[in-house]
């Protein structure tokens, strides 16, 4: 055998030994049977696929802007059923309020959003009331909860809380208190389907029961719509696109006039308008 035959045959066995770079990085030997792992080949891309031919242009990668939408319009407002014969127009001195409540009401319907609606613990203040009752001094919150709202959770605020009334003339074991309740606030009409549904019922017992009930014309103290019964009363208020009710009961309030009778009759007549139109003027539109 020549000698450029030996070199030719010794350089041909030394390439079949030779282990791919991939595999030798990993330090692994191939299994018997398996193919040795290749290294994987990147290849670069020219600025151009031929001489002389320009690249092409970037694409612009920049957001577009949305364009602006606007919000639908509030739910139409309720608006409750026709005056009876026997509606009052009551009026009642005007109140400096201490504070607002501007309620927002999801106008799906599906959202409570009661973390806007007014705390029953602070509904009326002291500073309120004295306009009212001058011997009013202080105002106490006991006895307040929650309620149950949408979700299964509980509301942000108290709902319900006996408001305790320090008044002079009183006696400390016996003094006068309203129950506050906030029935909820949500979107006009599903408000004032119950409202509607309610109030028939109550124009029903107050057949039964003359002297004792007492329905406001619409509108009037700066409500959409309001009676009592003598202890308990009812108010629906409205704002933008929101609805709600709040009912409140006098308990005592037997010592504001010289006698018992006269002192009940000052609280239907004088004091609950009062309260009604206190809570139409704290009652502001949702923002």
């Amino acid at each position: 055998m020549s000698r450029r035959l030996v070199v030719a045959a010794t350089v041909t066995a030394l390439s079949l030994t030779v282990v791919p770079a991939y595999a030798a990085s990993q330090g692994a030997t191939p299994a018997h049977g398996t193919p040795a792992a290749t290294p994987t080949r990147f290849t670069a891309t020219p600025s151009a696929t031929k001489q002389g031919t320009k690249p092409s242009a970037p694409t612009s990668s920049a957001p577009t802007t949305p364009k602006p939408t606007t919000p639908p319009p509030p739910p139409a407002p309720y608006t409750p059923p026709k005056d009876s014969g026997d509606a009052v127009a009551a009026t009642a001195a005007r109140i400096t309020t201490s504070s607002h409540f501007a309620v927002k009401a999801d106008p799906a319907g599906k959202q409570a959003m009661d973390a806007t609606w007014p705390d029953a613990g602070t509904l009326f203040t002291a500073a309120e009331l004295s306009q009212i009752l001058p011997g009013v001094t202080a105002v106490q919150a006991r006895d307040c909860a929650g309620s149950p709202v949408t979700g299964g959770r509980a509301s942000a605020h108290s709902t319900r809380c006996t408001l305790v009334l320090s008044m002079k003339g009183e006696p400390h074991d016996n003094q006068s208190r309203l129950m506050v309740s906030i029935r909820g606030f949500g979107v006009p009409a599903t408000v004032g389907q119950a409202w509607a549904k309610s109030a028939v019922q109550q124009r029903e017992r107050s057949a039964d029961r003359p002297g004792l009930y007492t329905f406001y014309r619409n509108g009037s103290l700066g409500a959409t719509a309001a009676y009592t019964d003598g202890t308990t009363t009812r108010v629906l208020l409205q704002g933008s696109g929101v609805a709600g009710e709040i009912w409140f009961s006098g308990i005592g309030f037997a010592h504001v006039r010289p006698s018992y009778l006269a002192s009940r009759q000052d609280y239907r007549q004088r004091i609950v308008p009062a309260l009604v139109q206190l809570l139409g003027a704290k009652m502001q539109p949702a923002a």
